[in-house]
């Protein structure tokens, strides 16, 4: 993920003619300078891309800089926001890929069995670290029980390891702090009325460890129910139709992806118009791919990576007007 964040922007700047600087995480500081050598050794000229080893003080005053004529983020909400501010005083275009807690809705006709395993995996990638996860699992009463009790049968069972080893499924969180942050969440949770089945517990080890863990009886105003989390604790509802699929998927203030599992055609047409999310996948899992469009809306942030779309954010319009051609009226 370090990487292709860095990736899918850069890729794009390059392609338009400009150049890049970068301020990544400083927890990946690594990755940030060996990207940079990745661009010289590709043949790209000194400056072409740089990267920035600072920490986030500075930040307002490259923006300002004059050179700087766009920036975009992938994080936080609160950090898209201070992005948004100090670029908006300049009047610098922003492109922001932001939070987003994407619903995984699963109707009667779909396929349970393959439905399940990608639940799980939605859930747990990158050990619930990714904007796209499917974070909340959103199933039709007619299948509620029988997908449920194999859905959290599979979750549980998810191999904890080493996340070297091939068949790991969940390894440790990014950091100690990221672990914490989640763990007082499900605490929260718990405080609203929410249900713990199982997991989403500390582990007695070194490293930030905790089990898989998953929600339910979440009210859709609470405060669990309208926040992200970030780690490998999700949430199970259960709706009596598609409306009431529709409204708990739209419960909350993120629109990033979204996935339905259905084999009606009525089904996938209504989701696809009604679901505020800047992506929706069916029968399958959300990710993101460099053919297609990335990114949300509502406080999940704006504007798009990769595909065309993505290469025109970091372009300008320009009109041009010939005196021997009239413009249409």
């Amino acid at each position: 993920f370090p990487y292709w964040q860095v990736i899918r922007f850069l890729a794009p700047t390059i392609l338009a003619g400009n150049v890049g600087v970068l301020k990544h995480a400083s927890i990946v500081q690594g990755v940030a300078q060996r990207m940079e050598e990745l661009v010289l050794e590709a043949g790209g000229p000194a400056g072409l891309f740089q990267n920035l080893c600072i920490s986030s003080d500075p930040v307002a005053d490259i923006i300002a800089d004059t050179r700087i004529v766009a920036a975009t983020l992938t994080g936080s909400e609160g950090a898209g926001s201070a992005v948004a501010a100090q670029a908006g005083k300049h009047l610098k275009k922003v492109v922001l890929e932001l939070g987003g807690s994407d619903p995984f809705i699963v109707m009667p006709s779909a396929d349970i069995e393959q439905a399940v395993k990608d639940a799980v995996f939605a859930r747990i990638q990158n050990n619930g670290q990714s904007c796209i996860c499917g974070k909340r699992t959103i199933v039709h009463a007619d299948i509620y029980e029988d997908f449920s009790e194999k859905f959290i049968a599979a979750l549980k069972a998810a191999k904890l390891g080493d996340p070297m080893e091939d068949d790991t499924e969940l390894g440790p969180l990014s950091s100690e702090g990221q672990r914490d942050t989640v763990l007082k969440q499900v605490a929260k949770a718990k405080d609203e009325g929410c249900t713990l089945l199982f997991g989403g517990e500390k582990l007695d080890k070194p490293g930030a460890w905790m089990t898989a863990g998953l929600l339910t009886d979440v009210p859709l105003a609470s405060k669990t129910g309208t926040d992200e989390i970030f780690g490998p604790v999700g949430q199970l509802y259960k709706a009596k139709d598609i409306d009431e699929a529709t409204t708990i998927a739209n419960a909350i203030p993120f629109g990033l992806g979204s996935a339905v599992w259905t084999n009606d055609d009525g089904e996938k047409e209504h989701f696809a118009k009604a679901i505020e999310a800047g992506m929706t996948t069916f029968n399958g899992v959300n990710g993101s791919k460099i053919e297609a469009p990335f990114g949300g809306i509502k406080r999940s942030g704006h504007g798009r990576e990769l595909a065309e779309f993505g290469l025109h954010e970091f372009m300008n319009l320009k009109t041009l007007v010939h005196p021997a051609q009239e413009l249409p009226k």
